[in-house]
C-alpha cells in the first residue's frame, strides 16, 4: 500500500468530520461513520498489494520456464501485473 495506514485513519476521520458539517450526509453514528470510510479507503487502497500478491504467485509458479528461457522477473512482473489489471479491471 502506498498511503500508510495512519494517514488512512487520518482521512476517514477528516471526512468523516467534514461530510456531515457540510450537509453532504447525514448520520447519527460517527464513529461508525469514521470506520465504514476506513475500511472503504483501506480496501481501495489495498487493490494494488493484491495484485502485486497474485503476480508474485504467478511468476513463482513459473520460475523454471522463466529461467529457461532467460526472462527478467523484473520484466515479467511488470507485465503480468499489466495484465492482471486489465482483467481486473481495476485502476492503479
Amino acid at each position: 500500500m502506498r498511503i500508510a495506514r495512519e494517514y488512512i485513519t487520518y482521512l476517514a476521520r477528516v471526512l468523516a468530520l467534514r461530510l456531515p458539517a457540510e450537509k453532504l450526509i447525514t448520520t447519527a453514528d460517527a464513529a461508525a461513520l469514521q470506520a465504514a470510510i476506513q475500511h472503504a479507503l483501506e480496501t481501495e487502497f489495498g487493490v494494488e498489494d493484491r495484485i502485486n500478491e497474485e503476480a508474485r504467485a504467478i511468476l513463482a509458479s513459473h520460475a523454471e520456464e522463466m529461467q529457461r528461457l532467460g526472462a527478467t522477473y523484473s520484466d515479467s512482473f511488470k507485465k503480468i501485473k499489466a495484465e492482471l489489471v486489465r482483467k481486473h479491471k481495476v485502476v492503479l
